[in-house]
């Protein structure tokens, strides 16, 4: 379903991603304000446009989901999902935790996620039936530092990481806004995330990390998919409890 040429692109692009972006970061980044009120930097738009000039040549079967271009149908049954700077409110203000996110889908399914975080020099990775690893970015292929999300029996003992939630929301015991550090999650400092206000980019690469990292996602809808505009993850010993408590 995956295999080793999708992985070595999925790497490039990430690689690419980063690069760009850090190009623009740390400086004066022209920005504009799209129809629904979200900014939209000259760096979003440069790392969208090389990103789906690499895909269409390489993978021009494929479809492509970006969140700064009309979506692009494919006839493989596979899709590319790619934010191109997740963020970028952070990016523009200057502040860290920004990234890119870039997925595969195969038949409906996403299979292989990666999230970048390019200033920290993190690169967070999935592939279905692989596992799930953290690495620089110059060293995609390490697989020395395995992701395994932390354990709680209870919700009530969890750390959990709110993003687009209001204050009362997130005045639980426990419950914190930090936007979109993945890498908290990832590193075994907070037991969930709650991610309201969202789109299938922002959601598509944590799905095979978060699963191959011993948990799982839920929506509303108590399902797996990812287009309803929030989403729940952790160890499944909290994550129906969490569900019920975020939505």
């Amino acid at each position: 379903m995956v295999n080793d040429d999708d992985l070595a692109l999925a790497f490039e692009l990430a690689a690419d991603a980063a690069a760009i972006s850090l190009s623009w970061s740390g400086g004066d980044v022209p920005t504009t304000i799209k129809e629904d009120g979200s900014p939209v930097s000259e760096g979003d738009l440069e790392v969208d446009h090389a990103l789906g000039e690499i895909l269409a040549e390489e993978r021009p079967d494929d479809g492509l989901l970006s969140e700064e271009q009309p979506e692009r149908h494919g006839t493989s049954g596979r899709r590319w999902i790619i934010d191109p700077i997740d963020g970028t409110a952070l990016f523009i203000a200057g502040q860290p935790d920004w990234g890119n996110h870039i997925a595969l889908e195969v038949d409906g399914e996403v299979v292989l996620g990666l999230i970048t975080r390019p200033e920290d020099d993190e690169l967070f990775w999935a592939v279905r039936g692989v596992g799930a690893f953290r690495c620089g970015m110059d060293s995609p292929q390490d697989r020395s530092r395995p992701i395994r999300l932390a354990s709680v029996d209870s919700l009530d003992r969890a750390q959990i990481a709110g993003y687009g939630m209001g204050p009362d929301e997130l005045a639980r015991p426990g419950w914190s806004e930090r936007t979109t550090r993945f890498s908290d999650f990832f590193a075994g400092q907070i037991h969930g995330l709650a991610l309201h206000h969202a789109k299938v980019w922002d959601f598509a690469p944590l799905v095979p990390i978060v699963r191959e990292a011993g948990g799982d996602v839920l929506g509303p809808d108590g399902t797996d998919r990812i287009d309803q505009g929030h989403l729940v993850a952790a160890r499944t010993s909290i994550l129906a409890e969490l569900a019920a408590t975020a939505f």
